[in-house]
Order: C-alpha cells, then sequence, then structure tokens
C-alpha cells in the first residue's frame, strides 16, 4: 500500500461530551465503515496476489480508504473540537481514542515475533523499533518502508502529527481550525526548501498531509454554507464516480490529486444524510464504531486465512475463502471494539462546564 491515517481513523460518532455536543454525522458514521471495508479489500487482493500469483490486484482502487480516513479526520477534528475545553482535554480524548487499541495489538505483534520471527517477514522487534512504534516515532524497516510493528500504524503516525499540531494550536489560543491547516500547507510547501535525509522530516512534509487540510476546509464549507451540500448527494457522488474512473489521467498529474479528490467528494455526498435510526441504519453505525479495529486487526486475519487456503485455488474458492475472511475480520473487529476500545472511550475525560 503507497505510503499515504489514518485512520487513521476519526471518530465521527464521538463527539465531545457536555454541553457542547454537536448532532452526530451519521453519513461519516457509516462512511468510516465503507472506508475501513475499502482496505480490507485492497489487502486481501495484495494477499492472493502474493500468494497465487494473480496478475493483477481486482481491489487496488481500495487504497482510497486511508485518503478518505485522513479527509474524515480532518473534517471531524474541525467540527467536534471545542476550543473551550482546552488543549490538554483535546490530547487525552485522542489518546485515549487511538492509544489502547494501538497498543495491544502491537504488543501482540511483539509477542508473535518472540515466538514466531518468520511469520513477520522484514518486520523486527527489538527494543528501538518497540518504543518508536509505540510512540509514534516514524523509522524505516530494512526494506525501506516507513511502517511501525504493527505495519498500518504508519497512517497513525500522521494522525498523531496532526492531533499534536492541532493541540498546539489550541495551547497557544489560535481557536480556528485554518491555524493548523496554514502550518501544514506551510510544512509540505517546505521540504522544497529544506533537503534533509531524515525519515521524520520526509515522512512528516509528505503531501498526504495536506487531506487533513482537505477534510479542515469542506469543514469550514459546510458550517458556512450547509444548503450547499443538501439535495446533491447524488450529483456531488456521481462525481465521486467520475473522479474514480479518471484516477489513471489524474495520476499522472499527482496522486494527491488522483486520491484526495475522489475522497472529498465521496466526504460532502454523505454529509446531508440523516437517515431515521432504523435497525439496518444502527447496524451500520455500530459497523462505524468497529471501523478503527477493523482497519488495525484485518491484514492478521486475511493473512491468516489465505494461509490456510488450499494450493492452486481456483477463483471461485478464492472469492468463497476471502469472503468468509472479510466477514470473520468484521466480527473481530466488534469483539475489538467491545473489549478495549468502547471501555477506553467512556474512561475518557468529560470537559468542565464553562
Amino acid at each position: 500500500m503507497r505510503a499515504a491515517s489514518t485512520t487513521g481513523l476519526q471518530d465521527a460518532g464521538a463527539p465531545p461530551r457536555g454541553p457542547s455536543v454537536r448532532s452526530k454525522l451519521l453519513g461519516l458514521q457509516v462512511l468510516r465503515f465503507v472506508a475501513a471495508f475499502f482496505v480490507v479489500l485492497f489487502h486481501l487482493g495484495v494477499s492472493l496476489q502474493a500468494e497465487f500469483g494473480n496478475r493483477t490486484n481486482i481491489f487496488r482502487n481500495g487504497a482510497v480508504g486511508v485518503d478518505i480516513f485522513f479527509v474524515i479526520s480532518g473534517f471531524i477534528i474541525a467540527y467536534t473540537t471545542d476550543p473551550k475545553t482546552g488543549a490538554l482535554y483535546f490530547v487525552r480524548r485522542r489518546l485515549m481514542r487511538i492509544v489502547p487499541l494501538y497498543w495491544t495489538l502491537t504488543a501482540g505483534i511483539a509477542v508473535l515475533a518472540m515466538l514466531k520471527p518468520d511469520l513477520l517477514n522484514s518486520t523486527v522487534v527489538n527494543g528501538e523499533t518497540l518504543i518508536k512504534s509505540l510512540f509514534f516515532i516514524p523509522f524505516a524497516k530494512a526494506n525501506g518502508a516507513v511502517q511501525p510493528i504493527l505495519f498500518l500504524g504508519w497512517t497513525l503516525n500522521y494522525e498523531m502529527f496532526f492531533y499534536a499540531t492541532y493541540a498546539a494550536c489550541l495551547a497557544l489560543g489560535q481557536r480556528s481550525p485554518l491555524v493548523p491547516a496554514a502550518i501544514i500547507v506551510l510544512l509540505v510547501a517546505a521540504v522544497s526548501l529544506v533537503k534533509l535525509d531524515y525519515v521524520p522530516w520526509r515522512f512528516y512534509t509528505n503531501p498526504l498531509m495536506l487531506e487533513f487540510v482537505l477534510g479542515i476546509g469542506l469543514y469550514l464549507l459546510y458550517r458556512r454554507s450547509p444548503a450547499i451540500f443538501h439535495g446533491r448527494s447524488l450529483p456531488i457522488f456521481l462525481m465521486f464516480v467520475a473522479a474514480m474512473a479518471l484516477r489513471a489521467p489524474l495520476l499522472e498529474i499527482h496522486w494527491l490529486v488522483a486520491n484526495g479528490i475522489p475522497a472529498v467528494l465521496l466526504v460532502a455526498a454523505v454529509l446531508p444524510w440523516a437517515p431515521a435510526p432504523t435497525p439496518i441504519v444502527l447496524f451500520m453505525v455500530l459497523l462505524g464504531n468497529v471501523s478503527y479495529s477493523l482497519y488495525l486487526s484485518h491484514p492478521y486475519v486475511l493473512q491468516l486465512a489465505v494461509k490456510l487456503m488450499p494450493d492452486h485455488a481456483g477463483t471461485a474458492t478464492q472469492v468463497l475463502l476471502g469472503g468468509a475472511a472479510c466477514v470473520l475480520s468484521i466480527a473481530l473487529s466488534i469483539v475489538l471494539y467491545f473489549v478495549i476500545e468502547r471501555p477506553a472511550r467512556l474512561a475518557a475525560p468529560v470537559p468542565k462546564p464553562q
């Protein structure tokens, strides 16, 4: 998967509790699951290619799920953050959202490395890589990939840097989301002037950071002119479909254009969606809640399932067993959500009344 948070992944369904609570955006909550499942399909295709020598990854466009996550993250952080609650509250909420599950799964990979190191390919677990992984410090593996022990955590490195930038602005009394957005733009622009052979510098000046800015920009437009979005979900969605169809020529311009534009369009398309809380909608919201667990845990379920497939499995068998692995990944993510994520979320601090 190309170097590009997520999911990182922001909690669209859990704005700050207290008097400043804003309404939930159910469309974004459901889209979080869609984005996570895009990534699941992408990695399923990668695994099947590696195991069975398939010519192409039929799910290669699923990689755009990461870009969707980053745009959602920029939007939601700007949408849910109440500057009155302060930087410390913001940091504690973000840490409680991201760290418990990530640290638990990272510890699991570290234990696996001690017991079965041959299963982890290029992943080397030692004191340095473990500390850097746990504290979101980018480092390069032997194969050149800038990934932590839990390899999808590279997106969390971007997320945590975005949170740190936002928190620093809050601590300095800068309440407008335009300030952290401007800092990120300047940082990405600076890489053309300051050439440093330093992994964190190269990592955090990646243009991918601009997808958080796109999310903030979408939030500002939505806040000031919400009528632009209402009643236009279908045409905006059709624009997303067209942008995905044109990804190949768009890639010749820049990968950020090819992935960022479709991500923004899809997020914009779901913003006006306000369905009644039917059982199906509530189940989709639950899937949105577990999307972070699904995102971080699914590669290991898929890898195990692919390894257990019979040699020379045909297309039909790959599709059938791959689909079963996807369902199993979702089931595991629901368990992880209720065992780890939800208790940590409920333990997160509540803002004091102003």
